[in-house]
């Protein structure tokens, strides 16, 4: 297996030359991967809270117990379970694409400075006195 396929994809796919227009989209759509991503975490958030709380209200409803007994017992139940490996899960995603959009942010800006690092050193090395 080539070096090259075992990248991710943020990576294969960044532009390769400084062109503005290749640029703009690829930064845009990490951009928005990013922002889905954070999106879908805060829902799974208050899914979490909603799911938490019904489950308290249940198992005090049916059970006759405390506000108190009825927490601990929802810590321990399966949907609730469930939805806090769903928040984990969209936690890490978020935080991979942050990592992703940040990335290519950094890796354009040095792609730029690059660039004029280069039309520099041509400017002087065709440069001829008058």
């Amino acid at each position: 297996m080539a070096e090259k396929d075992s990248l991710p994809n943020y990576i294969k796919l960044r532009p390769t030359e400084f062109d503005p227009n290749k640029i703009l989209i690829y930064i845009d759509t990490l951009d928005k991967k990013s922002v889905n991503a954070e999106i879908e975490y805060d829902e799974a958030k208050d899914q979490v809270q909603e799911v938490f709380d019904f489950v308290v209200s249940e198992k005090q409803m049916n059970e006759s117990i405390s506000v108190a007994q009825a927490k601990v017992k929802a810590t321990n139940d399966e949907r609730y379970k469930e939805v806090k490996k769903e928040l984990s899960r969209r936690k890490k995603l978020h935080l991979y694409m942050k990592i992703e959009a940040k990335n290519a942010h950094s890796y354009c800006d040095s792609l730029k400075q690059k660039s004029i690092n280069q039309l520099a050193i041509d400017k002087l090395t065709n440069w001829k006195p008058n």
